[in-house]
């Protein structure tokens, strides 16, 4: 038993020092990835949750077999080529290792009617672990059936309390409220986030329409909770009203000590469209003044789709990166509040030399390793890029671009669990995964 303990300690020292690139070591990884999606079918937007039993449980948007992708784009109630459209009819399939990613579940869909999932990349569905071993599941549903003259989107709710097995039957968390109808939607309750606190309760938020009187006024933030770990729901309650840019998703993060962070793209008079923070230090009753993570604004006549990401270590230090409209240069941006989220430093630009650099997202390990993932345009293709910080993200360390095969990688994810980091990626329609 000793020489296992100080072999694991050792290995975890090498990868510590062969990936803190601010120590000057740029590291070297090999492509490990395993695909989890099925190879005939088309997957978008992962998500993952570890459990503290070590599980792996990641899900996606499934938007069918090729051939019917295919016919979509020709369908009067499709995507259109070069066109937009708020209608998106989809599935959620799940799967899940217990091996610590060496095998994993054949992929399920584990929603009930075909077609209902309304998600994608701006809009991506959520999944957390409890310390029991709840897996929750949040993501945006179709109300109406695909052939309905309008449609509407609901902020759903479903849980498994056997692993993943099975999935109880999803409950919807809004209520049903007409707001603003865009011709396509006659309401929505959309773009939405969840997340588990340290204490179990579930959070729910999501961005409303129902306050909205046409396309230029802003949403309003609804959130339900469960004290009970998904077992009933609070009624819904505003958050904010009139005040989010309604098409930026929505994330939260947590303190050791269960405070709620919520991030937001918040609306101000002069115009702005900015990345902030709220925090919540009573269960989400109540939450302080949003704070920007930024000290410039971004002015733009529109919404960017460009949420910010955060996590919250265990001392309490909020790591925050997001698509920064408002720096010079445009990009993707670090920055880190040593305040609980009071302020934040200046925000370190991640890949000055990347072309459309997006969808950052960071993962903290208990010893302190910071790991931040972006994708990113350098050459013909996009590709996942790592930096990774081990001063709690005062310096970062080189540029690291993940090894692949070849083809467009985007939307990654990652989540660490003690000092294990698990990564997926969408990588030419299919969903790819590794560890770091």
């Amino acid at each position: 038993m000793v020489k296992v303990i100080f072999f694991t300690f050792c290995i975890s020292i090498l990868l510590i020092a062969s990936s803190a690139g601010n120590r000057g070591a740029s590291g070297s990884m090999k492509d490990d990835s395993v695909t989890l999606s099925s190879a005939d079918r088309i997957a978008a937007s992962p998500d993952i949750a570890v459990g503290q039993d070590g599980s792996i449980n990641v899900i996606w948007v499934d938007k069918g077999i090729a051939k019917r992708i295919e016919a979509e784009t020709s369908s009067a109630r499709g995507p259109q080529s070069g066109g937009h459209t708020h209608l998106t009819y989809n599935d959620l399939f799940f799967t899940r290792s217990t091996d610590g990613g060496k095998t994993f579940t054949a992929p399920m869909r584990i929603n009930a009617t075909s077609d209902e999932v309304w998600g994608f990349a701006t809009s991506r569905p959520r999944i957390a672990v409890s310390k029991s071993g709840i897996i929750h599941i949040f993501y945006h549903a179709n109300r109406f059936e695909r052939s309905a003259s309008r449609q509407a989107v609901d902020a759903r709710y479903m849980r498994s309390s056997d692993g993943g097995k099975t999935f109880e039957k999803a409950r919807t968390l809004n209520a049903f409220a007409a707001g603003h109808d865009d011709g396509e939607l006659s309401e929505a309750h959309c773009f939405g986030t969840m997340g588990v606190s340290p204490n179990g309760d579930v959070h729910a938020f999501w961005i409303d329409t129902r306050h909205m009187g046409s396309e230029k006024d802003n949403g309003a933030v609804y959130g339900a909770v469960s004290r009970d770990e998904g077992k009933t729901f609070e009624k819904e309650r505003l958050i904010f009203q009139n005040e989010a840019c309604p098409c930026c998703q929505l994330n939260i993060g947590f303190s050791a000590d269960n405070r709620i962070y919520l991030t937001l793209r918040s609306v101000y008079a002069d115009g702005s469209r900015d990345s902030t923070i709220a925090q919540s230090d009573d269960g989400g009753k109540t939450f302080r003044p949003r704070v920007r993570v930024s000290n410039k604004s971004w002015i733009i006549n529109g919404c960017p789709l460009k949420p910010l990401n955060i996590t919250v270590d265990q001392k309490g230090r909020v790591y925050a990166a997001w698509f920064a409209g408002e720096m010079q240069p445009a990009g993707v941006y670090f920055a880190v509040s040593e305040d609980n989220g009071g302020t934040f430093a200046a925000p370190q630009q991640l890949h000055p030399e990347a072309n459309l650099p997006d969808h950052a997202q960071i993962a903290v390990t208990a010893d302190g390793l910071v790991r931040v993932i972006w994708d990113a345009r350098v050459g013909e293709s996009k590709r996942i890029f790592l930096r990774s910080s081990n001063d709690h993200g005062k310096t970062l360390g080189p540029v690291m671009k993940l090894p692949m095969p070849a083809g467009n990688a985007l939307n990654p994810v990652i989540k660490s669990i003690r000092n294990q980091v698990f990564i997926a990626w969408q990588l030419n329609g299919q969903i790819k995964f590794r560890a770091l």
